[in-house]
């Protein structure tokens, strides 16, 4: 009866999900396309915001120069500080074959590799010192990370200038998207990142509970630094969620943009899916630390309390649900093994409709392409390779949509090992 009701609340939970995302896809559809037709104008003067652009590097040698030179070209000042975290490869060679605006931070061990927000943390005078000694205003320096395969649409700046000319807006957070999606579980994680996550910050937009992510973070300077110090980012493993929760708990908003973004790798093959997932899942069992804070903050506000209560909870009822699953199929079965007919019927049946949001958000997907691409958005041609879908790449990418949860639910058993054996370094997730 237990696992009945869990996993019970678990579908309505997600049903609940599927609908609000289906929503919010249709009520802004029009906006959307607006917004579009405008993609590359801007109300804001092109040199109005200093940048400086973070890119943490651990062994980067085979993407590094393609992310200097994409930044290199966009418009607008500049300064962009490579984090090197000890890398045994070329990454500095590579980095100091680059010509431009461009500093190189380096970390040695013991010191070094002890965490994305340390490597960014340590960045930080280095910019308060090009701040000072270039008489730059705060209120107009801007703190951009990026990965080291990370490649911003050419917009960006345009759209990163209108949002910071709102000065309610201390914080952005661009559209995430994968880079030149070939293979089917590549396809999966655009999919997920461009059109599911996507979705869900604009949601969250209207909560005012935007969540910033590793990839395409921006923050003004001047009020980050004065509400968090020169050290705004934590430990954890999720250090993206944990500053949008120290963000939020001094009453600092974030704001995200639709219609620009940042291209990262996707990963190639299911066990780097499931050890990254891992990782983030426990990354956000990290973040439980600030329970207390969230509950009794008077900042916050109540749709802020109730979007980090989900993110805290949802693990664990996907968790329990993942088990409630398992074993409801297995009586199932075992119940009806002696009428296979039925067994058979049944069990196609409760496939084909699982089936159902996974065929519903691919086809979002693909239009989402298609307007990207005639607003002449795309970053690369090979970002746009799944507008023309082969049929078992469509059914193959529709399968795991539906039922990635099978995967993770491998994930969610790691994290929770790795919480209770007191483990918390992880392996960097190796370039192809």
């Amino acid at each position: 009866m237990i696992k009945m009701i869990i996993y019970l609340i678990a579908l309505a939970v997600f049903l609940t999900q599927c609908f609000i995302m289906l929503f919010v896809y249709f009520n802004q559809r029009k906006p959307y396309k607006r917004a579009l037709m405008n993609a590359y104008q801007s109300h804001t003067p092109v040199d109005e915001f200093f940048y400086f652009i973070l890119i943490p590097c651990l062994n980067e040698e085979k993407v590094i120069q393609n992310t200097l030179n994409n930044v290199l070209k966009l418009p607008g000042q500049k300064q962009i500080i490579v984090i090197d975290d000890d890398s045994i490869d070329d990454t500095l060679i590579k980095v100091h074959q680059v010509d431009g605006p461009i500093s190189i931070v380096e970390r040695k061990l013991p010191n070094a590799r002890t965490g994305k927000g340390d490597s960014l943390n340590y960045a930080m005078p280095t910019i308060q010192t090009f701040i000072r000694q270039h008489n730059l205003d705060p209120k107009n320096c801007i703190v951009g990370v990026i990965d080291a395969d990370g490649v911003l649409s050419n917009n960006s700046i345009l759209k990163l200038n209108d949002a910071f000319s709102n000065e309610r807006n201390d914080a952005v957070q661009l559209r995430v998207k994968m880079k030149s999606p070939l293979k089917v579980l590549q396809t999966f994680q655009d999919i997920e990142f461009f059109t599911i996550n996507h979705l869900t910050q604009l949601f969250r937009a209207n909560l005012n509970a935007v969540a910033l992510c590793g990839n395409g973070q921006f923050f003004r300077y001047s009020s980050i630094t004065k509400k968090l110090g020169t050290t705004p980012w934590g430990n954890a493993l999720l250090e993206d969620y944990e500053l949008t929760l120290r963000m939020e708990l001094k009453g600092l908003h974030i704001a995200y943009i639709a219609d620009a973004y940042v291209d990262q790798e996707a990963l190639r093959n299911v066990k780097k899916l499931v050890i990254q997932r891992a990782r983030w899942s426990q990354g956000g069992f990290n973040c439980w630390k600030y329970m207390k804070q969230i509950i009794q903050s008077k900042k916050m506000s109540l749709s802020q309390k109730f979007d980090s209560y989900f993110f805290f909870f949802q693990p664990v009822l996907n968790l329990l649900a993942d088990f409630s699953i398992i074993y409801l199929t297995i009586r199932f079965v075992f119940k009806h093994i002696n009428n296979p007919e039925f067994l058979f019927v049944v069990l196609i049946a409760l496939a084909i409709i699982g089936l159902f949001f996974g065929i519903i958000f691919t086809i979002i997907y693909m239009q989402e392409l298609k307007l990207s691409d005639r607003a002449k958005l795309i970053i690369n041609r090979g970002d746009i390779f799944n507008i023309k879908f082969h049929v078992h790449n469509i059914l193959f990418s529709i399968g795991l949509i539906s039922y990635i949860y099978i995967v993770l639910f491998f994930s969610l058993i790691i994290a929770i090992y790795h919480l209770i054996s007191h483990q918390t370094t992880w392996n960097k997730t190796q370039r192809i």
